[in-house]
């Protein structure tokens, strides 16, 4: 049995900008700084409102210096591309969405490196580090086992060949396994149900790599700043299990009184079919109880689990303060 997981994820998009100065471009507009991304370095990254709410979340990955794009949920896809698509003429950028130029694929599990490297020429060996191959783009993903996001050129001559090995040496699993992935990293996919709603830390997106606090302006920098400095932030992203096979969503998070307390936001089921789903939570109801509830009725336990990162951490993917 294969030791490798393939996902088609069909749920995300590609836009591309090209040309001119298409950093420049995105450094005054989402959170990420963007003097770190290189054609071997990609970075988390977030488009935020005035308002410092997160409208949706990204990877940036790099072609070539003037060559960018972001790897976002589709149902995003307009929004994102209309508020950046103002900025256009005044940096000499084009922006196009290329999805249908690529096959997405979410390879993960013990052999994935191997599998990678020997099928595209090279394996990034460190969380979102980026590889550039004539073949497409991997990108290494956080995970309990290795992962890499996968864009395979529709364009390459060998692009038949090389999805047809894939398939042959991977187990095809359904995108809620990789959905599953990102919970179990902390990682909440902000797309359209979630847009406006949520402050960056809320989600805990400064944990991740994906907000920088020294880049200066970009749009709603000063409400994160604020919410950041001056401990603004009641309530914090949390992964929970549930004693349940399915939940519908948008689905509320009480506390042993019947109070409203949090929402859960995500959730992807776990190999015994229950779920595992992101919670965000207000922090003063976690300092005073011990049980959460899916439900009014509170009989569905909402079990709290550890994250592999400190929520208050301000990190940078480089290692240094963000």
């Amino acid at each position: 049995m294969s030791q490798v997981f393939c996902a088609h994820l069909d749920d995300l998009a590609i836009l591309e900008l090209q040309g001119g100065q298409p950093d420049k471009l995105l450094q005054g507009q989402i959170t990420a700084d963007m003097n770190l991304v290189t054609p071997e370095q990609a970075l988390p990254g977030l488009l935020c409102s005035l308002k410092g709410r997160v409208i949706s979340s990204f990877e940036v990955v790099a072609f070539a210096e003037d060559h960018l794009a972001l790897i976002l949920p589709a149902d995003n896809l307009e929004a994102v591309q209309s508020h950046l698509k103002k900025y256009e003429p005044f940096f000499k950028t084009r922006l196009l969405e290329t999805t249908d130029q690529y096959q997405l694929l979410g390879l993960s599990g013990k052999e994935t490196p191997a599998l990678i490297a020997s099928l595209l020429g090279a394996w990034p060996k460190s969380n979102y580090r980026q590889a550039v191959t004539d073949k497409g783009l991997v990108l290494h993903l956080p995970g309990p086992l290795a992962r890499g996001l996968v864009l395979l050129h529709r364009d390459h001559e060998g692009f038949a060949a090389t999805l047809d090995k894939i398939k042959s040496l991977t187990a095809a699993v359904p995108l809620d396994c990789w959905r599953m992935l990102d919970i179990q990293v902390g990682r909440a996919q902000v797309n359209a149900d979630l847009a406006d709603q949520y402050l960056p830390q809320m989600l805990n997106y400064q944990a991740l790599g994906a907000v920088s606090f020294k880049k200066g302006c970009y749009i709603g920098q000063e409400v994160v700043a604020r919410a950041q400095f001056r401990g603004q932030v009641k309530k914090r992203l949390h992964r929970v299990h549930l004693n349940t096979d399915k939940l519908q969503l948008p689905a509320a998070v009480y506390d042993s009184a019947g109070k409203q307390q949090g929402e859960i936001i995500q959730t992807a089921s776990d190999r015994r079919g229950e779920l595992e789903a992101l919670a965000v939570i207000n922090q003063k109801a976690l300092e005073e109880n011990d049980q959460f509830f899916a439900n009014s009725e509170l009989t569905l336990k909402a079990s709290l689990l550890n994250l592999p990162y400190d929520q208050q951490a301000r990190v940078a993917l480089h290692g240094a303060e963000a």
